[in-house]
């Protein structure tokens, strides 16, 4: 037996030398003890402890991971990775303390050998052009008002080029090819339709290796379209954190954070180019590490911070001069006001999310009153937001501006929950990341709805932390647990469940989040319930709403039935494994009195294992380059 199997081992890796070359071999499981296992002798899995009894291991190991704060292993064959307090995990670990059932916590989805699957995929070439020009306008109505790293003149003279001449420069056709990617992308999701975007994208990345990606403009721009395709596809086997860190020390080098004018002698193009571009990093840079909960990369004070022009791109061509057939709205506009919301979210990270509390005099002004900072800082987000602009009327302008209305609740909720300077949010606090995270559902719902929520890893990280959000506020304010409607509640869960479930279909780990967070709505609909009832005379019609509520617990706790991912769609070779990292900050909250008295003393060891299932697909700890 012990023969069979060793030969069957060497036939499998001789097909994957063949098949997958790129594979290490010598990553994965430890396998010392196979000699045991096939010898048929038994080995204690888990220790069963009786109810009610003392384990000195899991002592300990709550101990180690007290101690080893912020560090989380993301996989089995890497090292513990940094989170910081940003990141929103800490809403996570104290909502998940009380413990979970086996079920939620105790595996996950079995590997697949998706290597195996990507490695047959081929590029695709450019399709008619009439669709082409279609995918393209997708890209240019949607995500690029958001990240205006390219000019759309510029790009549909390369097309015409590509269409019509043995072009090949290798950053045009890379351009072309990852538009591409990302507009197929958007379309297939919108219609349900299926897409070769990541055939679209290996065939940018054919062209990668030739780009002169740290000391050419054009480069950086195809740097960050590879960034903005790493966050919207599952598939892409590029680290976020090392790939962002790679566009800052492009922007630096090229001088991006400084304001080169016309008087330089560049045109007026290159220098609203550079502006934008410059933004893009500075934005991406906030919102990845906002994300993650790690540092800042590209502080604000080296930079010239400096807004582009309120230019479409046909006016940059006329010299800055209104183009006369230019529409009253610029897409620009969007970009514009989310450039500001950047401003406002470096400030939360280097004042509410710094580690030390103790702020350097060389750094920037002590906060007298962190509360008083605090208030300014919402009424800031709040100013921003009733500035949001109005656009066209055109679906495509209505979606962006609600996508500005959800980063600025995101922003709000991470403002308004704890955080290392503000550990003991206000009543008042938390009562406005409660109204914010309920409606930033509401707006994902809108447009999911709508059949325009592009899902990404920043939607689903939205989804996960407002939905948490919301449990814990409810967990955390008497007056709001009071006044909480159940059915409502239920409602709330339903909107995330629902989202999750569709994100599912791109990130496996989308569906793990949402059984997790079913079982702690479940948890919490059950406190509710069981609550103190209000004054007598509302009594009866509080039994009878119950009884009601209680049939709709029971159908809502049925599992949802999502049909199994199509695994054999094209993807890019590897798997990009998106990552919502946990707080660094936790364990020094979980013992503090506000939250130890809110619950219960029991095990949490499996709660870095849940938040895995929760955040992460497999791992993002995958080289880069």
């Amino acid at each position: 037996m012990e023969n069979f199997l060793s030969d069957r081992v060497k036939w499998l890796e001789s097909i994957i030398h063949e098949k997958c070359p790129y594979v290490d071999l010598s990553q994965g499981p430890n396998c010392e003890n196979l000699k045991t296992v096939l010898n048929g002798e038994s080995t204690p899995v888990v220790a069963q402890v009786e109810p009610g009894t003392s384990n000195p291991e899991q002592s300990e190991s709550r101990a180690a991971s007290s101690h080893e704060i912020g560090l989380v292993s993301l996989g089995g064959s890497q090292d513990p990775r940094y989170i910081g307090p940003s990141s929103g995990y800490f809403l996570a670990r104290v909502m998940l303390t009380k413990g979970s059932s086996p079920g939620i916590s105790g595996g996950r989805d079995m590997a697949f050998p998706t290597d195996l699957i990507e490695t047959v995929q081929s590029a695709a070439s450019l399709p008619a052009r009439e669709i082409a020009d279609q995918i393209c306008d997708a890209f240019f109505e949607s995500l690029h008002a958001t990240y205006p790293v390219l000019h759309r003149p510029t790009f549909d003279r390369v097309l015409d080029k590509m269409y019509t001449l043995q072009y090949d420069d290798p950053a045009a056709c890379f351009q072309v090819y990852m538009v591409m990617a990302l507009g197929s992308l958007v379309v297939s999701q919108r219609l349900k339709a299926i897409l070769p975007c990541e055939r679209y994208g290996l065939s940018a990345l054919r062209y990668f290796d030739r780009i002169n990606v740290e000391n050419s403009l054009q480069g950086l721009q195809c740097l960050l379209l590879l960034l903005v395709f790493t966050l919207h596809n599952p598939h892409v086997r590029v680290n976020i954190w090392h790939l962002n860190y790679q566009a800052i020390a492009a922007a630096v080098d090229l001088g991006l954070q400084r304001d080169v004018t016309t008087q330089a002698g560049i045109s007026l193009l290159e220098q609203e180019m550079r502006t934008r571009i410059f933004w893009v990093v500075f934005m991406m840079d906030r919102i990845i590490a906002t994300t993650m909960g790690r540092p800042i990369g590209l502080r604000d004070e080296a930079c010239d911070l400096r807004l582009p022009r309120m230019l479409d791109d046909m006016d940059i061509m006329t010299a800055g001069s209104p183009h006369s057939h230019s529409s009253a709205f610029k897409p620009i506009a969007y970009s514009i006001h989310l450039f500001r919301l950047a401003k406002l979210n470096s400030e939360i990270k280097y004042v509410a999310n710094s580690v030390v509390r103790q702020t350097p005099v060389y750094a920037y002004p002590a906060v007298i009153d962190i509360y008083e900072w605090q208030a300014s800082m919402l009424e800031q987000i709040n100013q921003w937001e009733e500035h949001i602009p109005t656009g066209d009327g055109a679906p495509a302008t209505q979606h962006l501006e609600t996508a500005c209305r959800i980063q600025g609740h995101t922003l709000r909720m991470v403002l308004l929950r704890p955080s290392p300077a503000i550990p003991k949010p206000t009543r008042e606090a938390l009562e406005k990341c409660h109204a914010s995270a309920r409606e930033s559902l509401r707006l994902l719902n809108k447009l999911y709805v709508g059949s325009a929520l592009i899902h990404s890893w920043l939607t689903f990280h939205a989804v996960v932390l407002s939905t948490l959000s919301i449990l814990y506020c409810v967990k955390m304010v008497p007056d709001l647990r009071q006044q909480t409607d159940v059915a409502e509640l239920m409602s709330d869960l339903s909107i995330s469940s629902s989202i999750l479930s569709a994100t599912g279909e791109h990130w496996s780990g989308a569906r793990r989040c949402r059984d997790t967070l079913d079982e702690l709505g479940r948890s919490t609909i059950k406190d509710l319930l069981a609550q103190d009832g209000p004054a007598p005379a509302r009594e009866p019609s509080r039994r009878r709403g119950r009884a009601t509520v209680q049939r709709q617990a029971a159908a809502a706790a049925t599992p949802i039935s999502l049909s199994d991912v199509d695994l054999s769609t094209d993807a890019i070779n590897g798997a990009f494994t998106p990552m919502i990292e946990p707080s660094a900050f936790f364990d020094d909250f979980l013992g503090n009195d506000s939250f130890a008295n809110c619950f219960p003393d029991e095990s949490a060891t499996n709660i870095d294992e849940i938040v895995r299932n929760m955040f992460q697909d497999d791992t993002t700890a995958t080289a880069f380059g």
